[in-house]
């Protein structure tokens, strides 16, 4: 379980270094405003979808006028139970130290990327892979961020890909 543990340490990091990293500071400055506060409850609506990846540890779903990407919520339990300090009895300085890391991992990965449709100018599914276009890029997030030995846009399974595909296709037209 603590493997899992570092790879979704490793994932995080991954993120805020596609985040963080950048040519210009406006554009680095858009992609952080699409960083959120988890909604701990995804309310699908009509048309909207949610997939899982293969390994179920990445959502990535469509709802409203947003695509939303975030760690899953069984990844996020998992990560909960790791990260728990209740057990912690000591109040010596390694105690407060080790609480003050899990509780700022936790925050930390208790975040959502969104962008917004308005923003996706075309996306399809090719080579196995989701494809996005945003504002002419694709997402940085996503194509710097790998899931085991694949990249995070080709970790969905093909079917849910598609029909991922279709429905910002379909969203986008309507």
């Amino acid at each position: 379980m603590r493997s899992a543990g570092v790879r979704v340490a490793l994932l995080a990091a991954a993120l805020g270094i596609a985040l963080g990293c950048g040519e210009r500071a406006r554009e680095r400055e858009r992609e952080r405003a699409r960083l959120a506060h988890r909604d701990s409850a995804l309310v699908l609506g009509p048309g909207d979808v949610q997939i899982v990846n293969t390994d179920s540890t990445v959502e990535m779903a469509l709802i409203g006028q947003n695509i939303v990407v975030r760690l899953s919520d069984k990844l996020m339990a998992r990560i909960r139970h790791d990260v728990d300090t209740s057990a912690l009895r000591d109040s010596g300085l390694g105690s407060s130290i080790e609480r003050l890391v899990k509780s700022t991992v936790e925050s930390a990965l208790n975040q959502q990327l969104q962008y917004p449709l308005s923003e996706v100018r075309e996306a399809r599914y090719e080579n196995g892979e989701i494809k996005l276009d945003v504002n002419g890029r694709p997402p940085r997030a996503f194509s710097s961020t790998k899931v085991g030995d694949r990249r995070l846009m080709e970790s969905f399974r093909p079917d849910d890909a598609r029909r991922f595909v279709n429905a910002v296709n379909a969203r986008k037209r309507g």
